[in-house]
């Protein structure tokens, strides 16, 4: 920035040439004024007749970072330090030119040498905690604006330094200090943009979505011309669900400031939420190109992978990133839902607690931890975290949603009621009215209003059904009736025949397959509670592998599907071999020995599709189909709010996928060439020792009376389920369907022909 006039007389002295006092002043005024080419002129007239004048270098630089030319600024101020290496000045300048070229380290450094030579230099320590700042040093940064603020008198710069304060106190998760903060620098400035916009945003965090809007749009009125007001205003449409509109603010903020590596990101956040990957990953590579260094654009690279399907490889990219930044707590959430999505539910909470350590007002950071312990066992930590979601924020969706399906019937009744009232909010989004409605579904269902708990369900089918479509969601069963169709055609007896020496000849895995809510996670913990057994939880490997198959055979164009037959045996040697060793590093992780374990299980439901895949590459591996009534399935899966699972959100969808399921499994039962056990969830609610003990002699291992003590086995389980299995086996939940027989009944006698 230019310097104020008194000082400029002060650096301008030069014993050398005292006629260029003159010039270089009025140089200032005009760069001051406006006038960068006059101002250019200046410094080139005195740098002409006075090489050395360190005066003359630093209004050069200045002239450079007004025509943003950041590198010729960095060299010309570096110039002016090395012929006058104690004018403060300068050195704050250098930094103001390393901040805009995205050198922040080296902004920091810049100021710290200018307050050495000037302790009370106000401007180098709002610089540095500027700086501090974009290097995520956000306590550094506070202190640094505090001690502006204290030497500060004036009340706009005040009010702009409180707002600073907010920007810092914000990012650190002291949500209602940074509210406070902003509030103060509105009362000394009520038309501070940068006040107005933060603060809206913040109140977003804790809840305010009306006042978030309205301040958002008070900010673009205020200051037009400013690419952060509306970008503030586009973040705050996309939290409200209006992806449409905040694209359009976006726009704007775009044309106002299409270099800026912040935008970027948040465009590709809204990309990434429609479903677009590619458009993510552009928009990502782009903030990157300006910011290498930008965490932002680096987790946002991360979660198009982890979109992509990808997970394991977006798991890795969020650990290079935690790695290189272990204070940002956004990197540790990424990197938490992505250890969740890979099946690593011990890690993921690991990574979610990590955040709401640095984060403690993070309503949003409380309530993932609360829905990841929920589904991994943890039901009383679970609600723990819930409730401190809620103090923070009381209209948190996510955490009364989690406790109302945790809790069911026992859910408070101010929290029901907060609930029902967030569902007419003008401000509340499809994605949120689906949640509300679910957890009031599973609220109403404990109470055994049933009639209640379906309109809910309905509800919240319908919601969640528009939420996704919106984000580019689509479920075809055409497209998966046809996909059996080809299971069925490729995977035939006689393919079974020349693929009969391929494969590994481990007896370790144990696939545990079925429709969702078919009692798969209960097999798995009572066969998991054996001290050879480990339950490995739901994987992706099988599927892994079996995507892999195109390349392999050198056609990336084809499906895997088509390519089975094109594989070598060598070749499945060595993916079956690859999933052995993912196994294997999962038990070491979980402080198992490895030699201990005879059988590590997989109880990824959705592997009933590549069972055919699966006997190619282990043909002595053991295979447990879980079975339920369909309409309990049914019912189940109408009234869960799955995460990933298409079909489950429409009843002609449902019947469907239950067809389809079940003529495939009739194709397996006649050309599998491996032993599969079939087991019934109705009988092992009935006769759970008999089940158990036809489990362990299946899969190999000896009886062991802690696998009739299944719900005191202590480990972390990725399901939808959890809350049955940490609890003896109850009967409630057979014969569900006939609660629902009269809303479900269309679906059922689907299900029933």
């Amino acid at each position: 920035m230019p310097n104020r006039k008194s000082d400029s007389r002060r650096l301008l002295q030069n014993p050398d040439a005292p006629q260029t006092a003159g010039i270089l002043e009025r140089g200032f005024e005009q760069l001051r004024a406006g006038d960068v080419d006059g101002a250019r002129q200046a410094a080139e007239k005195v740098l002409r007749s006075a090489q050395h004048h360190h005066g003359a270098f630093n209004l050069a630089g200045l002239v450079s970072l007004q025509r943003g030319d950041v590198g010729d600024a960095v060299r010309h101020f570096k110039e002016a330090i090395g012929l006058g290496p104690t004018v403060a000045n300068y050195h704050v300048n250098l930094a103001v030119a390393h901040r805009r070229a995205h050198q922040h380290e080296e902004a920091v450094a810049a100021c710290q040498r200018a307050i050495e030579l000037q302790s009370d230099y106000v401007l180098a320590y709002l610089n540095l905690g500027t700086a501090r700042f974009a290097t995520a040093a956000y306590g550094e940064a506070l202190t640094a604006f505090e001690q502006v603020l204290e030497r500060t008198r004036n009340d706009e710069q005040r009010a702009l330094l409180l707002a600073y304060c907010g920007d810092a106190l914000r990012e650190l998760g002291k949500l209602q200090q940074a509210i406070a903060s902003y509030r103060q620098a509105l009362d000394l400035s009520p038309d501070l943009a940068h006040a107005v916009g933060n603060l809206g945003l913040t109140q977003l965090g804790v809840g305010q979505a009306e006042a978030a809007l309205e301040l958002a749009e008070r900010a673009t009125q205020l200051e037009p011309h400013s690419a952060a007001v509306w970008m503030n205003l586009g973040t705050t449409l996309r939290a409200l669900d209006r992806l449409d509109d905040a694209m359009d603010a976006y726009g704007k903020a775009y044309e106002l400031d299409p270099e800026s590596a912040e935008l970027a990101c948040q465009i590709a956040s809204v990309w990434l939420e429609v479903g677009d990957v590619a458009q993510a990953a552009q928009w990502c590579e782009k903030a990157l190109e300006s910011e290498p260094d930008r965490v932002e654009a680096q987790c946002g690279l991360a979660a198009t992978l982890l979109e992509a399907g990808d997970s394991t490889a977006a798991v890795e990219r969020y650990r290079m990133v935690v790695d290189e930044h272990p204070e940002n707590a956004e990197a540790c959430l990424g990197l938490a839902r992505a250890l969740w999505s890979d099946g690593d539910a011990t890690e993921a909470v690991d990574a979610c607690r990590k955040a709401v350590e640095l984060r403690p007002e993070h309503a949003g950071a409380l309530a993932q931890l609360g829905t990841i312990l929920a589904s991994a066992g943890d039901v009383d930590a679970a609600n723990e975290a819930n409730r401190a979601a809620l103090k923070v924020n009381a209209r948190s969706v996510p955490a009364l949603s989690n406790l109302a399906q945790s809790l069911r019937g026992r859910l408070g009744a101010d929290e029901a009621t907060q609930m029902a009232n967030l569902l007419d909010a003008a401000w509340m989004r499809n994605g949120g009215r689906a949640a509300l409605h679910f957890g009031l579904a599973h609220h109403r269902d404990g109470l055994g209003e049933f009639d209640d708990a379906a309109h809910h369900a309905a509800q919240a089918n319908d919601f969640h059904t528009k939420h996704k479509q919106d984000r580019g969601w689509d479920y075809q069963p055409a497209e998966y009736e046809q996909y059996v169709d080809r299971l069925i055609e490729v995977f035939n007896p006689s393919y079974f025949q020349r693929a009969a020496d391929c494969g590994s000849c481990s007896e370790t895995p144990v696939f545990i397959v079925g429709m969702p809510r078919s009692g798969t996670t209960l097999t798995e913990q009572i066969i998991a509670s054996h001290p050879r057994a480990f339950g490995a939880g739901e994987r992706n490997f099988a599927a892994r592998t079996f995507a892999r198959l195109p390349q392999l055979v050198d056609q990336p164009g084809r499906t895997p599907v088509d390519c089975v037959a094109d594989v070598s045996p060598k070749q499945v040697t060595a993916l079956a071999d690859w999933h052995l060793t993912q196994l294997a590093q999962l038990v070491e992780k979980s402080g198992e020995r490895v030699d201990k374990v005879a059988r590590v299980l997989d109880k990824m439901p959705e592997n009933y599709s590549l069972l055919g895949w699966i006997a190619t590459m282990f043909p002595s591996a053991r295979i447990i189909h879980c079975r339920r009534d369909p309409r309990d399935v049914a019912v189940s899966c109408w009234m869960t709010q799955f995460k990933e699972i298409r079909w489950a959100f429409d009843v002609d969808h449902i019947a469907n996928r239950i067809k389809q399921y079940q003529r495939l499994m009739d194709h397996w039962r006649s050309v599998l060439p491996l032993s599969m056990l079939e087991i019934d969830y109705e009988d092992t609610v009935a006769d759970t020792r008999g089940q158990t003990a036809q489990l362990l002699e299946h899969v190999g291992l000896e009886w062991d009376d802690a696998c009739l003590n299944f719900h005191q086995t202590e480990r972390l389980i990725r399901t939808a389920s959890v809350t049955q299995v940490r609890q003896p086996i109850y009967r409630r939940s057979l014969e569900r369907w006939r609660r629902y027989d009269k809303p479900l009944r269309s679906l059922f006698e689907q299900i029933e022909d």
